[in-house]
């Protein structure tokens, strides 16, 4: 009978521990808080929080739930340095160094010193970048097309900027030379499937076919072959990411959306996109065939890249950004 009771307060215990390991600490938005603040306190990277909690906006609502990145533990070892410590798990030398801005002299680590490691954004969507610079990137969806794209390149090549342009298969293949076009100007591309489909809606093998189709015309159109995945409306599904992640795709999303696509006038999108920019961000804007819809993109582009270059910010394509 006592032995029970041991195995059993054991057992417990063992549970309550395992409990505690994988529950995930939370924060409840108060007014005032910001992204920035809110890493800060927690001694995470603003990006942390974003990737971590899938937000498509750097905009908190009072009230708002975030699910804050706890970082792993780990034991200094005799021969460590911060170096061999990154190597080993797998993370770069400025995330680890991000992680643990408590240690002052990366240098002078002991053994028996903890550290934290820093949760891994190898996986999964990616909605920013590193906020360790302030640069930021432009992205368009769902060309080429003969209306907008040829207005937006003119207006990047001005302005000296680099974007990146995630295509449709159907539009690339109506349209080959603009998207040559956008190759041979410097400009990243990344896949959006053949013809803006919902994934979650589709079965896995379709889902691969229409990334996959449109992969290859891509690359005969332009002979470069992407590895940049943007999901239509934002929308997929974990295990579809999983299998994009095994065919060597990185799925992209966006912390900054401009709302052009409904006809926005340009002040609004200014205005938007103002509030929301932070170092490592991601702007949504679009480049499709409707006449009139996207005149607020036109007309905002060339201010909005004045705006934010008068703030810092370096302007670089998704690639870039995620080296960063």
């Amino acid at each position: 009978m006592t032995r029970n009771i041991v195995s059993f307060t054991m057992l417990l215990i063992l549970i309550l521990s395992f409990g505690n390991l994988a529950e995930a600490a939370t924060y409840t938005v108060h007014a005032g808080d910001t992204l920035s603040k809110i890493a800060d306190n927690n001694n995470i990277t603003l990006e942390d929080i974003v990737n971590h909690n899938k937000l498509n906006s750097t905009l908190l609502s009072v009230g708002q739930t975030l699910d804050i990145p706890q970082a792993s533990i780990y034991k200094v070892i005799y021969g460590d340095t911060f170096y061999k410590i990154s190597v080993k798990l797998g993370v770069s030398l400025t995330q680890l160094s991000r992680a643990n801005l408590q240690i002052k002299n990366k240098n002078r680590i002991y053994p028996g010193q903890f550290i934290n490691v820093p949760e891994k954004n190898s996986v999964g969507m990616t909605y920013m970048g590193s906020s360790s610079k302030k640069v930021i990137a432009l992205t368009f969806d769902d060309g080429p097309e003969d209306i907008y794209t040829p207005k937006i390149l003119e207006i990047l090549k001005s302005k000296g900027v680099k974007a990146t342009f995630f295509v449709l298969g159907e539009q690339a293949k109506a349209f080959p030379l603009l998207l040559k076009q956008i190759k041979l100007e410097g400009h990243a591309i990344g896949n959006h499937t053949w013809n803006h489909p919902q994934l979650p809606t589709l079965t896995n093998l379709q889902m691969i076919n229409t990334v996959q189709s449109t992969t290859a015309e891509i690359e005969k159109i332009t002979g470069y072959k992407t590895n940049l995945f943007r999901p239509p409306y934002g929308a997929i599904k974990d295990n579809q990411i999983e299998i994009l992640n095994k065919l060597g795709y990185r799925p992209i999303s966006w912390t900054i959306d401009s709302y052009d696509w409904n006809g926005t006038p340009a002040n609004e999108i200014l205005s938007r996109i103002n509030k929301r920019a932070v170092p490592g961000g991601i702007i949504l804007m679009h480049n499709f065939k409707v006449p009139g819809r996207l005149d607020g993109t036109i007309e905002a582009l060339p201010k909005l890249i004045d705006s934010l270059r008068a703030q810092g910010y370096e302007f670089v394509k998704v690639p870039q950004l995620l080296d960063k």
